[in-house]
């Protein structure tokens, strides 16, 4: 059985006119992070923790490089309060994962001699949809 590598991820973003834009050629990372919440739910008398599910959700931390393209997306975002989630669309190789997302911890940075870089962390806003179809 093949390893899936980095090189069969893609990443799309929609812009300011909602539509979606492939990242994917200016990004050196994206990672989907699931959380559960797990709440304590041990009693008086218990001998060991016990603990129920509680609510779950994902972050998906992204990065990459800047350009005409990325500063569209990520510079109106830097210092300023968004009311809009993103929609995205990571495919990693066998499925397309789609949902909505707020931006949040958007960064730009630049050193001398290096490539300015952006970085944003997205919030999922509900569950992710798994596809075979791509979005458009």
């Amino acid at each position: 059985m093949g390893h899936y590598t980095s090189k069969d991820l893609e990443f799309k973003l929609d812009n300011s006119s909602a539509s979606l834009i492939d990242l994917h050629a200016y990004m050196n990372n994206a990672s989907v992070q699931h959380a559960l919440n797990l709440l304590e739910d041990s009693a008086l008398g218990d001998e060991e923790r016990s603990y129920t599910p509680g609510l779950a959700g994902a972050t998906l931390p992204i990065n990459g490089f800047m350009n005409s393209t990325t500063e569209g997306i990520f510079g109106p975002l830097v210092g300023n309060r968004t009311s809009l989630t993103k929609t995205f669309a990571l495919y990693n190789g066998v499925k397309w994962l789609t949902g909505e997302a707020w931006p949040g911890d958007v960064q730009i940075t630049g050193a001398v001699d290096a490539i300015e870089l952006w970085s944003c962390t997205l919030t999922l806003d509900g569950a992710i949809t798994r596809t075979s179809a791509e979005p458009s």
